[in-house]
């Protein structure tokens, strides 16, 4: 039923939201070299692993993202597509959720970025490079088959 599959994809899309807002405490966290708990004077010099740059592009992409999720899945209700159709959209726009995420993550730590699976002409190739790589172009390619679903449905009379 598209509302299972709509239901799965807003849940998703709330975790989503619920990560990037991790992600902005570890931006401050980054930006500050240590964790407060401001507005009480307790403060734990610690540098948070990563970039302030990286936790930022996690914290605003990951926002980005479950909006989408949020969207997707309420826009679902509104067109006319078969359980099956349903079902590839969710997961395809699950699927994007999360690799942008590993992209989002593991670029941090990879030398090339995570924009190639090799070396390129930011750095050598490495795992986090990889493990940002993959996911993202497995996502990429979900999301597109999704939106393709998405334009091709009729509207719900």
């Amino acid at each position: 039923m598209n509302h299972v599959n709509s239901h799965r994809l807003i849940k998703h899309g709330i975790v989503a939201m619920i990560v990037a807002l991790i992600g902005g405490f570890m931006l401050t966290f980054s930006m500050l070299g240590g964790i407060s708990l401001s507005p009480l004077p307790i403060f734990f010099g610690y540098e948070i692993p990563g970039t302030a740059q990286g936790w930022r592009i996690l914290h605003l992409g990951m926002l980005m993202n479950g909006m989408m999720a949020l969207l997707l899945g309420a826009v679902m209700r509104w067109l006319v597509v078969s359980d099956q159709q349903a079902s590839r959209v969710a997961w395809g726009v699950i699927i994007a959720v999360w690799g942008n995420f590993c992209f989002y993550f593991f670029s941090m730590f990879g030398y090339n970025h995570g924009l190639s699976l090799g070396s390129n002409r930011l750095g050598e190739g490495n795992w986090a490079g990889a493990m940002a790589f993959i996911p993202a172009i497995i996502g990429a390619v979900t999301l597109l088959v999704a939106l393709f679903i998405l334009l091709r449905a009729k509207p719900r009379d």
